[in-house]
Formats: structure tokens, sequence, C-alpha cells
């Protein structure tokens, strides 16, 4: 079946100037003009990926993509932000709450539908799934999605964030670039700088969620990535 998409977008021209366009080329669309519409539309369509806007009525796209990712049954649905706002920093808020990737309103068509083929790739099931691993004291629950350190445990990791942490373990101590690390939990080669910013994003909210600080068990290896070393 034709793979379903959410459009979140308060501009009924925007909107059906790009239904046209995925419609054209073998896509189900679903709209909304509001956030809290987006979000009752991806309850009930459970769409394979979404395109927000970030000016919205009554709800901000950002407050939206949140709401989204924080959802069980929506996490894993990847979001693609497309909007007019070209504001600093902005793409990184985005993706700080969980965006997949990020463009800016003109965009060709031609770079939309490259965008939405590579975030729709069936994800790569990440390497050794299954099992459980463990580090010291650390113990990662693959089936679970379940951190143990010292006894404590810690379930409210995203699975890419936990599979982000799945994948360092599987190669302690040695780094994973930003590249390496998004091609194998996200299951694809990274679109764009912004989806390598994204595994930023997760390094710092992995380390958030876990209280841990850069000098602890992630750590960044300057010009190679990230690692998760044990410490001594």
């Amino acid at each position: 079946m034709d793979p379903k998409i959410l459009i979140v977008d308060d501009d009924a021209a925007f909107r059906g100037t790009v239904v046209k366009v995925l419609s054209m080329h073998g896509f189900r669309v679903v709209e909304a003009a509001t956030g809290k519409a987006g979000i009752a539309q991806a309850a009930k369509e459970k769409p394979e990926l979404i395109i927000l806007d970030l000016v919205l009525p009554g709800m901000r796209g950002l407050d939206v993509c949140q709401a989204l990712k924080q959802d069980a049954s929506m996490a894993g649905t990847p979001i693609l932000i497309l909007t007019g706002n070209d504001e600093e920093g902005l793409e990184i808020s985005c993706l700080d709450m969980g965006a997949d990737d990020y463009l800016t309103k003109p965009v060709r068509s031609e770079r939309l539908l490259a965008r939405i083929r590579a975030l729709l790739r069936r994800p790569g099931k990440t390497s050794g799934g299954g099992q459980a691993l463990e580090l010291g004291p650390l113990r990662l629950d693959f089936e679970r999605k379940l951190v143990t350190l010292g006894g404590k445990q810690y379930g409210h990791l995203t699975p890419k964030e936990f599979g982000l942490l799945y994948c360092l373990a599987q190669c302690s101590p040695q780094p994973r670039d930003r590249a390496k690390l998004y091609e194998e939990v996200w299951g694809m080669e990274p679109p764009s700088e912004g989806s390598l910013k994204t595994v930023e994003v997760h390094v710092r909210r992995v380390r958030l969620k876990l209280r841990w600080t850069s000098e602890d068990w992630l750590k960044t290896v300057s010009g190679r990535g990230y690692c998760l070393v044990a410490p001594s």
C-alpha cells in the first residue's frame, strides 16, 4: 500500500500544492490546518510520515512536534519540519524536540520528495538487536528499551535515543562518527547536515536523561564522533 503522509499547515493553498505533488508520486495524503487537528489526525490515521509547519493557529508547531514524539505510538514516526521561518537557531530547537529533518520554504518539489523518500526508507535493525548488552554496571535491554545503571532503571528513552546508546555499547570503547551512527540507528544515509545535527541532539538528550556529563559514560571524541566507555 502507498505510504500515507500527514501534512499539518494552516496555508490551504500551500497544502493543496504539496498534496498535488505527493499524490502524483504515489503517496496518500491527509491534511490538518491546526496543531490540535494534526495531533488528532496522527492518532486516527497513523501516517508513515508527518510534514509539519511551525507557525500554526492555537498551538505552536514545536509543541506539536514534542507532543507527537512523547506519544509512544507516534515516537517512531518521522517528522519533517517544513516552514517559512528561517530564524537562527530554530533548526536546532526543532531537532531538540525530536524532529527528524528540517526544510525551509520555498522548497523545490524534487528536494522535498528526496527528503521524504529518505525518511521513509525502512529503518535497519540495529546490529545484534534483541540481545541484552552489559558494560560494567550498565545494562541495556533491547527488547524492553530499558537502561539499568547502578541498580536504577531508566525506561524513558525514545527508541532512537536507546538505539544510539545500544549502537555505541556494541562497539565500545571504539568511537562512531555522526554519519555512521545515523546510518545504523536511523537505517539510512544522512540526507542532510541537519540529520547529523540530529545525532548531536540525541546525544545531549541521552546525557540529560541519564544525568551524565560529557565526561561520564558517553564521551565526545574530537574529530571522531562519540564513544561509550565505563568510567574508571
